[in-house]
Formats: structure tokens, sequence, C-alpha cells
């Protein structure tokens, strides 16, 4: 909603670059996620594309309310990564991407990425900002997970019948 605010009083943004604000990169080498915050807590800034899980899109009720307009609704992309706790979500701005103009390295290291889906997702993200029946998360690219082994069927013990014992001689 700020951003939505500043852009009605002020214009267009200045890039993120001049700001010193969070920079979102896709490249041959992975994903990079970069901002002063980041850097100075020193928290990891690049994945690999091996370390990448999944990638989709996220329609939610934003953590915090704008103080004037109160609850709303947020769009994100996000990456799934596995970090030693289980699987880290790593969300960025709708801004960052355009569903029409991905970058081609995103295209070519997700192998079978679901465009339709993500295009749901941001279907329902345009319903507004207090669109809350629209909450909701779309994969569009998950990694194939290691194949499970069926567990075995059970079944019943074989019933032993029990042979009568021998007379004493």
């Amino acid at each position: 909603m700020w951003r939505l605010l500043k852009k009605l009083f002020s214009g267009p943004e200045p890039s993120p670059a001049e700001t010193g604000s969070e920079t979102i990169r896709f490249d041959e080498t992975g994903f990079t996620r970069s901002s002063n915050l980041i850097r100075d807590m020193g928290w990891r800034e690049h994945w690999r594309w091996d370390e990448i899980n999944g990638f989709g899109f996220s329609f939610k009720q934003a953590m915090f309310p704008d103080p004037w307009f109160g609850d709303y609704m947020e769009s994100e992309w996000f990456i799934v990564v596995e970090n030693e706790n289980g699987p880290e979500y790593i969300y960025f701005d709708a801004d960052w991407l355009d569903i029409n103009h991905l970058p081609s390295a995103l295209l070519q290291n997700l192998p079978d990425l679901n465009t339709e889906e993500l295009r749901r997702g941001l279907n329902n993200a345009a319903g507004g900002f207090h669109y809350y029946d629209g909450e909701g998360q779309w994969i569009g690219w998950q990694r194939p997970g290691p194949v499970k082994r069926a567990p075995k069927a059970r079944t019943k013990p074989v019933r032993r019948t029990k042979t009568p014992k021998k007379p004493a001689s």
C-alpha cells in the first residue's frame, strides 16, 4: 500500500540499485537476493540452481497492517531451498518478475516450469488488495523428490495348526 501511495505522490520509483534496497537476480549460477540489510546481518545472498527445490507465487495477508487502510493482501514470488531445519521459503516482491518475460536463466534451469499455474495465482491476486478469498500459493516448479518405496502390504500371520502330542510310551 505504501508503494502505491508513494507512486501516486512522488512519481516513478528509482531503480533498486540506486536506492540501495533489495536486488534480485537470476543468472547461470543461480538465484541472488541482496540488500544492505542482508549483508549487514550476514545472511546468505546466493543459492545455486541445484539448491533450489521449488518456485512459485503467493498471495496472502500482509504480516503488518497498513496504518491507514488496515489489513491487505500481498503478492510475492518465492523460491524454496533446503536448510538444516527443513524447507525455507525465500519471498520477494511480485514486481520483480513479469510472467510474460521471465529471465532466461530461470526458464533454462527449472525444467517444465508450469507458467499456467503461476498465472492462476496472478489472476487471483488481480482481485485486489482486499480480495481475502483469493489467498493461496501456486507452485510453478518443484524438484522431483526421491522415489518412495511403497510399504509392504501387511498380511495376516499364518496360523499354525497345533499337532497333537504323542502319547508317552
